[in-house]
This record gives C-alpha cells, structure tokens and sequence, in this order.
C-alpha cells in the first residue's frame, strides 16, 4: 500500500468510523450492521497502512468496531457504540449560527419523528439543546435567532427533512421567562431588549 505518489493522511478514530461507514451502507437506514471489507477500507483511504492499523487498534480495544474473516476477506463492522460516536462527533461542528442583534422574533422548531428514527432525533435533539435551544413542549423548541438553514442542513443530514417545520413569531406567551433563559446562557445580552 505504500506508494511515494499516495499523500499520506493523519486521520482520528472519529474519521475512521465515519470512513466505514461511508464505505458500507448509507447512514441511519434500518441496518444496525455498517461493514466494509478491509481491503476496501485501505484503498479508499490511500493512508499509510500503519497508520490505519494503529487506529483500528484503538477502535477495536474501545469496542467501536470489531472485525471478521469471511472467505479470505476480512471485515470491520461498526458496533453500536460506535454507531454512537458517528452521530456525537459527524455533527459536533456542523450547526452554524449567526448571531446577530435580535429582531424581537421567535424561530419555534417543531418536529414529529417516527419511533423508527429514534436515533436520529434523539441526535437532533442533543444538537439543539447544545446550541442553546429552549424546549417549551415536547419536540418544540424555541431560539431568538435565524435558523432555517442550519436547521434544514442538520434535518437534512439526518434524513429528518420532511419531518421538521421552522416557524418565526413575534409573541410567545410567558416569552419573559424565555427572554431571562436566553440571557442567563448568553445568548441574548440585555442590551438586545432596548428599542
């Protein structure tokens, strides 16, 4: 595998899992099992085989992965606590927000997720309480800021696209309290209250 012409690439274990399951079978589908053949998986990746190795090692001693002969082919199956990993680390960075001085308008997510998609919106939920989304109801929640695209990117990633609706207000009942939880996890200054 190793060639002078192939660049060699650092990668984390975090990309490693992703890597797999790129390779496999589409991400969040009914398979719980996300294999790839080994061979696949190298020349996919043109890194330096020792470098992989090391990874998988880590992967393997963690129990994100574990590996199998079938044949005279030998594969990398991702187990469901690597699953895990996938959806904590695939989306840590993606959701871009832009906050600029309020407008006095609400942007309220509302979303209905089927139980088949459990792991998904269980993802989307995590990723908007990590932005600082306010839950009001349940699968509702509620930011003072633009949204929309980030919110259909994300929706979209996790194949949640039909299933989630942004809608903008400008009057929230008891929108005081929200007002004073905003404020208390920095997200509005009390200076975005003044005309």
């Amino acid at each position: 595998m190793k060639k002078s012409s192939k660049k060699i690439i650092k990668l984390t274990a975090s990309q490693i899992l992703i890597n797999i399951t790129k390779l496999g079978v589409p991400f969040f589908t009914k398979s719980s099992t996300y294999s790839v053949s080994a061979n696949k998986f190298a020349d996919e990746l043109e890194a330096e085989e020792s470098e992989i190795k090391s990874k998988i090692q880590y992967l393997k001693r963690h129990g994100y992965i574990e590996d199998f002969v079938e044949g005279k082919e030998r594969y990398y199956e991702i187990t469901p606590k690597g699953v895990n990993k996938i959806e904590q680390s695939q989306f840590e960075d993606s959701f871009d927000l832009d906050f600029g001085r309020w407008d006095g308008k609400w942007r309220i997510i509302i979303f209905d997720i089927p139980k088949a998609k459990n792991r998904a919106r269980d993802c989307f939920r995590r990723k908007l309480v990590k932005a600082g989304f306010q839950n009001i109801q349940a699968s509702v929640y509620v930011f003072p800021f633009e949204c929309a695209k980030p919110i259909a990117q994300l929706s979209s990633e996790l194949g949640l696209r039909g299933e989630v609706v942004v809608m903008i207000s400008e009057i929230i009942q008891g929108e005081e309290n929200l007002i004073k939880q905003f404020i208390d996890v920095g997200i509005l200054q009390k200076a975005d209250l003044s005309a």
